[in-house]
């Protein structure tokens, strides 16, 4: 009866052993992770990863959009989606660059900032500071009139989203994301982002 007892102990002690062991190589095996790096085709629309706190990049191949996270900004792992749309922009005396895009899910980002990398598809016609560009959302807008508040849907300039400059290749329009506005809710053009600048 001792000796069953003993090897009873022996034999758990061993499948403890395991266990921690096994644990500690999948806690290994997700600290050596690394950051994702997904690169769509250039047809692909959409993409999406799953990136935790090594965080990572979304791109499209071809010089398309990217959209990458710092290491660190995420606390946890999540699916992140990257979708380009075609534009439907209609403010007037402004211009588009590039296509629309939705980032989902839902986020806001802190203490950092999120990089938006946008593909410069045309000329622009002056400094970003003098053609006044900027990212602007598609959203409802209240407005007050003789009749009381009524809401407006339209584009309209999103102040979580700053430019930041150009790549070193001056190819692309770079900016810090500070918040996404999409969840897989929204319709289009509700959720999207959209690059523009002045012409007047």
């Amino acid at each position: 009866m001792r000796r069953g007892s003993m090897m009873s102990r022996i034999l758990n002690l061993v499948l403890v052993t395991l266990l921690i062991g096994l644990l500690g190589l999948t806690a290994c095996e997700k600290e050596k992770r690394g950051p994702v790096e997904l690169v769509g085709e250039e047809k692909d629309t959409e993409i999406k990863a799953v990136m935790g706190q090594e965080g990572g990049s979304l791109s499209f191949a071809g010089g398309g959009v990217k959209f990458e996270i710092p290491a660190k900004l995420l606390q946890e792992d999540v699916t992140i989606i990257l979708k380009r749309e075609e534009s439907t922009f209609d403010l007037s005396g402004k211009d588009v660059v590039g296509k629309a895009y939705r980032i989902s899910p839902r986020l806001t980002f802190a203490p950092g900032a999120a990089r938006l990398h946008v593909p410069v598809d045309r000329p622009l016609p002056g400094l970003a500071k003098d053609i006044d560009l900027m990212v602007y959302q598609y959203d409802k807008l209240e407005r007050q009139g003789p009749g009381g508040p009524t809401l407006v849907q339209k584009w309209q300039p999103y102040s979580k989203v700053k430019f930041a400059g150009y790549s070193s290749n001056q190819k692309y329009l770079l900016f810090d994301v500070y918040e996404t506005i999409s969840d897989r809710t929204t319709n289009p053009p509700f959720g999207l982002f959209q690059v523009a600048f002045d012409v007047d």
